[in-house]
């Protein structure tokens, strides 16, 4: 059985307080078998077949943890905010190169923990782009600046390390969201990173088997870096209290973090929120039909529990039934298994319940059902019991009630795709679309379809209700330079908008030098 420690000041820390991860596919094939196995381990009791399900034992944080992380990063903090940009910029190229080293080994763990292969491949493409060479030299030209004044003055524009961030990241994919967070280095920033409770071993991994050695390759502060596992709230409660801590980095459920966000401003410190996402998906009529499908079936990777994949579909009445004859054959393709079949693009639903009541809604309002609906086993069986649900096609005529349905006011969380026909004039389907658009109460990112210049720059100047938006570019895909998270509304709250967290992680310093 592996072990999975934790980590603050430098040092892999052993609280004796241990809890037990399965592997995946036995909890889904053996569930009341696996989960008798962690309570017996739990209990202290022997289990003689306990690595046929348990894959690894990981601490949980004592009573002094969390401050001992708080009382390291502050020391650290102190130091590496004076570290040259240039040897700041170097630790995040070198965490760049050595995931990249490792990737196969974090892959697996992605895996393991119910991520399918395609999703998990597609989280560490946007980790590497994120950390190229030639987007750090973009961060870092913007982080010290100087500009040009009168004729006896120097004028800069730098940004300074906020100090000590601490990091929440979401338990459905919380290495690859929690990497965000690497950029606060670039910054001169000090962290600490919390895990999941239940979902921690490839985030544990990533900070302490590959960011970790990147800081002691260049002799960062000890406790730059620390990592804890352990109560949310208590944890929490600790950071907001804190004199020691700047900036608090959470993603979750909006309600949940716009809460969050206004007591973390109350308490003095900076709210950063990655929240939930409902994204549309803009097709014009002149739109290349098969790449705007294939952005469109990116909605199920992972069954739809990712913020940034198309969740509503806008498509003009001229292409519509061309484009749901396409969609429907490839939802059909779909293959429905284990985490661990490369072939699996779906993975269990946790809010199965919320599933049918947004379904529910939609039919009554008019919708129709196109195809799935359906709950089923991993072996794609109808089953009452089954943790997964058929990828749910609705076909819905645009009218003034889309925006009082359930799935436009809630983020839709599951593999249930609304497809909405726009009719009109081609004015007045721009003008439908865009004020849903704007309508939207969640702003991640919007893409479009279109080969037409001129709506295409229509669409620049109109729709600005998103942190990220993409043209004729796949939905869920990463650009450099550009953030692969952020957004407005209840996705990133009152502050919300693109995030560059080596922005958002420091503030805005102006200095001015006389020249004699």
């Amino acid at each position: 059985m592996k072990e999975f420690k934790l980590y603050v000041n430098g040092q892999d820390l052993d609280t004796g307080i241990y809890r037990y991860y399965p592997y995946t596919d036995m909890i889904i094939v053996y569930p009341k078998e696996t989960l008798a196995v962690i309570d017996d381990l739990k209990r202290g009791r022997e289990v003689a077949d306990s690595e046929k399900f348990i894959y690894a034992k990981y601490c949980v944080a004592k009573e002094d943890t969390n401050q001992l992380a708080i009382n390291s990063a502050y020391e650290a903090s102190q130091e590496f905010k004076l570290f040259p940009l240039k040897v700041r910029k170097n630790i995040c190229l070198d965490i760049t190169r050595i995931l990249e080293a490792r990737k196969k080994d974090l892959l697996e763990l992605l895996i393991l923990e119910g991520h399918p292969r395609e999703l998990a491949e597609w989280e560490l493409r946007g980790m590497k782009i994120g950390g190229n060479s030639q987007a750090m030299d973009f961060y870092s030209s913007n982080i010290f600046k100087k500009i040009n004044s009168r004729k006896n003055e120097i004028i800069w524009k730098v940004r300074r390390a906020d100090g000590v961030v601490c990091v929440c990241p979401p338990a459905n994919a919380s290495a690859s969201n929690s990497y965000l967070s690497v950029f606060s280095f670039l910054a001169g920033n000090a962290l600490i990173i919390k895990p999941p409770l239940t979902n921690p071993i490839s985030t544990i991994y990533l900070w302490k088997n590959i960011i970790s050695e990147a800081l002691a390759n260049h002799k960062a502060p000890i406790g730059t870096l620390n990592i804890i596992v352990g109560n949310s709230q208590l944890i929490m409660n600790e950071w907001l209290a804190s004199p020691y801590v700047n900036d608090i980095l959470f993603f979750g459920n909006s309600k949940v973090g716009l809460e969050l966000g206004a007591k973390i401003y109350a308490a003095g410190k900076k709210p950063i929120l990655e929240l939930s996402g409902n994204d549309m998906q803009i097709v014009w009529k002149d739109a290349v039909l098969d790449k705007a499908i294939d952005s469109a079936m990116d909605c199920f990777l992972g069954s739809t529990q990712i913020c940034m994949v198309p969740k509503i579909i806008l498509i003009h009445e001229d292409i519509y039934d061309e484009f749901v004859s396409g969609i429907s054959q490839q939802i059909q393709r779909i293959h429905i298994g284990l985490p661990s079949d490369p072939k699996t693009r779906l993975s269990p639903v946790t809010r199965i319940q919320d599933f049918y009541r947004l379904l529910e809604d939609a039919l009554a309002n008019g919708a129709k059902l196109l195809c799935g609906g359906k709950r089923v086993n991993y072996k794609g069986d109808e089953d009452e019991e089954g943790v997964y649900i058929q990828p749910t096609l609705l076909s819905i005529d645009f009218d003034e009630e889309i925006s009082k349905m359930l799935f436009f006011k809630e983020e839709i969380f599951f593999p249930l795709l609304p497809l909405i026909k726009t009719s009109g004039t081609d004015e007045e389907i721009f003008q439908k679309m865009a004020t849903l658009a704007d309508m939207n109460q969640y702003g991640l990112r919007i893409s479009v379809w279109t080969r037409s210049k001129h709506y295409a720059q229509r669409c620049m100047e109109r729709l600005t209700n998103s942190g990220l938006l993409r043209i004729n570019l796949p939905h869920v895909e990463f650009s450099p330079f550009v953030s692969t998270h952020g957004g407005t509304r209840r996705s990133g709250g009152p502050f919300g908008e693109m995030n560059y967290v080596w922005e958002k992680t420091s503030h805005m310093q102006g200095i001015s030098k006389y020249r004699p």
